[in-house]
């Protein structure tokens, strides 16, 4: 199939920063004491009314305070250092976007972003009955994307899960964050990004991100594992992963021209393989989702994911 022609760079919308801070209100005073001033970020309470004076008329309210100038709140569980952080993630705006991406999303909006297309191995139908913009988890924003369990009523039924974008022909860099309901590095193959040279669900000249006895990259199951790490040597295994349930930073660097490819895990070096694959290939297009190649389904979720010519880096 011939490749598809995308759109242009699709942006996120920016979200508005959430400020932080504690109410604060003025206590009032006694007989005509005026209310004290607040210093938290939201409309601090009204005085307390005072108490009635000794053979004199009621005392007048404290005025109401007035809430002090919110300083920026901490984002709510805020990522860590390493990229990480609770399921949940921040309230914090999405992530900028590169000046040179080739797409860039937050999944702020409803619909499919600009310069995606969905792909599944199944009959035609609308890419929401195998993705969903989920606004109970996400890791800056209000939402992130979901992709929907096979075992979910109304998918697709197909294996192969996807969303492509355009990326800078031959060699490039991905950025996103992913969090999983199950550990992403488990015993059987599965995919969940790729490096291809087009949206077809069948390129043959495609890379992955994927697992297969730890964290690996697959092209045609010829792999490649961290060293130390997946199937070693002496035939012994010591597989690699992440951990269910809280965001992880992605870094790939896709060299289909010059045969390098990197992986970078919550800003740490998992993966350098040179003369890989075997023959260079003409990489145009980036694919994130699931590809359940064996199992077990589960819902994934991205956030904040770029592409560029360049290396996009975590916060």
């Amino acid at each position: 199939m011939a490749a598809l022609a995308f759109a242009g760079c699709g942006s996120t919308e920016p979200g508005a920063s959430r400020n932080g801070g504690r109410a604060g209100g003025g206590a009032g005073g006694s007989s005509n004491g005026a209310g004290g001033t607040g210093t938290g970020g939201q409309l601090a309470m009204g005085g307390a009314g005072g108490t009635a004076g000794t053979g004199g008329t009621t005392g007048n309210g404290g005025a109401t305070g007035n809430g002090g100038a919110g300083s920026p709140g901490g984002a709510t569980n805020d990522a860590s250092a390493d990229g990480s952080s609770s399921p949940r993630g921040n309230d914090a705006g999405p992530l900028p976007c590169p000046a040179n991406a080739t797409f860039c999303s937050g999944f702020e909006a409803a619909g499919l972003p600009d310069g995606a297309v969905y792909r599944a191995n199944a009959g035609p139908g609308d890419w929401s009955r195998d993705f969903a913009v989920d606004s109970t988890i996400h890791r800056s924003g209000n939402s992130s994307l979901r992709v929907k369990s096979s075992a979910e009523a109304g998918t697709s039924g197909s294996f192969y899960k996807m969303l492509a974008v355009p990326a800078p022909a031959g060699a490039f860099w991905v950025r996103f964050f992913i969090q999983s309901e199950l550990d992403i590095g488990g015993p059987d193959h599965n995919a969940f990004a790729m490096a291809s040279g087009s949206a077809d669900p069948n390129d043959s000249a495609s890379l992955e991100f994927a697992e297969d006895v730890g964290i690996a990259f697959n092209f045609h199951d010829v792999d490649r594992w961290p060293a130390g790490y997946g199937r070693l040597t002496s035939g012994a295994t010591n597989p690699y992963s992440v951990p269910r349930g809280t965001w992880h930073c992605i870094e790939i660097s896709f060299d289909g021209t010059s045969r390098a490819q990197q992986l970078f895990v919550n800003g740490t070096q998992q993966i350098n393989a040179t003369s890989y694959p075997d023959t260079a290939q003409a990489f145009a297009v980036f694919k994130f989702g699931f590809v359940q190649f064996h199992g077990p389904p589960r819902q994934v979720w991205f956030d904040d994911v770029a592409v560029a010519p360049t290396r996009i880096g975590c916060p």
